[in-house]
């Protein structure tokens, strides 16, 4: 005679697989939809993460390849004085940081000659910079700062991302 306890074991165990079965076969089906999906989506990140490595070294050889802009001769008596500094700065909407970034000087030059009374002492490329940023107006001004953002960074941040992208897999 059987053990009953044995034959009820065995039974439990049948219908539970039979439920588990049961449970699982519309997940499965709906994978097999997806593969083919996932793996042409994967495909298609891996040419586009290529391409942007490409257009990125592109970018970097553009930028390094491109003279730097002649400066115009510097006019002596042209007199620039520290609260004119201020106020183009003001006029233009840009903070000190940003004034010294179109400038090519820190941020400390521009403090110091914000500071500075009466007509400052520039050497001429500095000079030459603020006469060039008085003809500007705000919207020229930003696409120049825009323009003059490292594409290092930029590549850095789309790294980044690949990265993080790569970590969610």
């Amino acid at each position: 005679m059987p053990n009953i306890a044995k034959v009820l074991r065995e039974e439990i165990s049948r219908i539970s697989r039979h439920e588990a079965k049961v449970a699982v076969t519309p997940m499965r089906k709906s994978n097999a939809k997806v593969r083919p999906d996932l793996a042409d989506l994967k495909n298609r990140l891996s040419a586009l993460e290529k391409e942007v490595k490409r257009l990125n070294i592109v970018a970097i050889n553009l930028v390094s390849t491109q003279p730097a802009p002649a400066l115009a001769p510097v006019d002596d008596k042209v007199r620039i004085l520290g609260r004119g500094v201020k106020s183009l700065r003001k006029k233009l909407g840009l903070t000190q940081e940003e004034l010294g970034k179109l400038t090519g000087v820190s941020l400390g030059g521009v403090r110091a000659w914000e500071r500075q009374q009466g007509m400052l002492n520039l050497k001429d490329a500095s000079k030459a910079a603020i006469i060039a940023i008085k003809g500007m107006g705000k919207v020229e001004a930003r696409k120049r700062l825009d323009a003059m953002k490292p594409v290092k960074k930029a590549v850095a941040k789309v790294n980044k991302a690949v990265k993080a992208r790569r970590r969610k897999k």
